[in-house]
């Protein structure tokens, strides 16, 4: 019998749904901007499914970064989502 292969389970910071990490997008937050997870310091993820969901999910950005203005944050997604999908 073969062995089963567990892979590492994260959270949706916007709708708290626990799936496997490799179906998240990692984001991190360093002085009120985010983006892409470098390596250092604290991170969070975002399933796919809430990125198409702005509204919601920019709440859930402005919480995690604790930043308000909600036009900043929607530009900065906007310009991740065409980076991760250009790679």
């Amino acid at each position: 019998m073969a062995p089963k292969v567990k892979y590492p389970q994260r959270m949706c910071v916007v709708c708290r749904d626990v799936t496997d990490q490799s179906d998240l997008l990692r984001l991190s937050c360093h002085d009120k901007k985010f983006n892409i997870y470098s390596g250092t310091g604290r991170s969070f993820y975002l399933c796919f499914g809430c990125i198409e969901d702005e509204k919601r999910t920019l709440k859930g950005l402005a919480r995690q970064c604790k930043h308000g203005d909600m036009k900043y944050l929607s530009t900065q997604l906007k310009e991740i989502i065409t980076d991760v999908r250009k790679s």
